[in-house]
């Protein structure tokens, strides 16, 4: 049988830079190659070609199962793909986290593949919120964040229930869950960044240095935020969107630099909300990693 090893996200947590990295740079398609991991862009752009919120449930499997995962299944060992999108993650007011639809299509999508090896990549939930908003802005948001935040599903962002979740469908000897943040996981043993934890969870051991790293989706600078909602609100879509991936791309944001769109009263008011989650989220599913910063801004604001 063929391993398969699935990353699904979630989005702001470095799913750009995993899959510019582990899906076209040569280096790191070598190493996989290597090791007889077979790593392949195009599944990602079908899937991304086919699949609209609205046809999760359709019949998209298929064809994509028959065209490119069916010749992977049976000329290799072990396969990677990665698409942020299998997580489902929702963020429209009173919806909840599509999990049991995402599931049952990424067990459908993937069926003949054994074992299923799903990689969630988290983040913390304030910092989380913070790039999420900043995305939107990027593409087209006119509210500011106190309004984004009276709206947001919050608890949709219960990392532990969503490894749960995948964890039952596919087993939690096959789930590897990873902190985004660089700081967490210098703290540990272990990998020290997340390109690094990634090849942890193919089973490989390889250090690889983020200096120099392309940055793949960059965000707007904070300074720059409220400027951007203006222009959204003024311009065509299609003009706004180009002049906020100028300013990202020319206006560089300071990788890990705080964006500082919460006070720090409800910062800490919203790690608190999600303590004991986060407790048992590592617990359960990061044991080798302290829970410390996802449970004060002391520490990596």
């Amino acid at each position: 049988m063929t391993t398969l090893y699935a990353h699904i996200g979630s989005e702001k947590c470095g799913s750009s830079l995993v899959e510019f990295m582990f899906l076209t740079n040569v280096e790191i398609l070598r190493i996989l190659k290597d090791h007889g991991i077979h790593s392949t862009p195009h599944f990602h752009i079908a899937l991304r070609n086919v699949v609209v919120d609205t046809q999760w449930d359709d019949g998209v499997h298929g064809r994509l199962r028959a065209q490119m995962l069916a010749p992977m299944r049976k000329n290799k060992d072990k396969v990677f793909v990665s698409e942020e999108l299998l997580l489902g993650l929702e963020h429209r007011p009173g919806k909840s986290n599509p999990l049991e639809r995402r599931i049952d299509f990424t067990r459908r999508l993937f069926e003949g593949f054994d074992p299923i090896r799903p990689i969630l990549v988290i983040r913390r939930q304030d910092k989380f919120i913070e790039s999420h908003y900043n995305q939107q802005v990027k593409r087209g948001e006119t509210r500011d964040f106190d309004e984004i935040m009276e709206d947001l599903p919050i608890d949709n962002y219960r990392w532990d229930v969503i490894a749960d979740s995948w964890a039952e469908a596919f087993g939690s000897e096959n789930l590897t869950v990873i902190p985004f943040e660089t700081s967490v996981l210098e703290a540990s043993n272990g990998p020290k960044n997340i390109l690094a934890a990634m090849f942890r969870a193919l089973g490989l051991n390889v250090d690889i240095p983020m200096e120099g790293m392309p940055v793949v989706n960059p965000s707007l600078r904070p300074e720059l935020l409220e400027a951007q909602r203006e222009i959204n609100d003024k311009f065509e879509p299609e003009v706004a969107h180009r002049i906020a991936d100028i300013l990202a791309r020319n206006v560089k944001k300071v990788p890990g630099a705080a964006q500082g769109l919460f006070a720090d009263d409800k910062r800490q008011a919203l790690l608190d909300r999600f303590a004991d989650s986060n407790k048992r989220l590592f617990e359960a599913y990061i044991p080798d990693c302290s829970p410390e910063e996802y449970l004060t801004i002391k520490k990596g604001i």
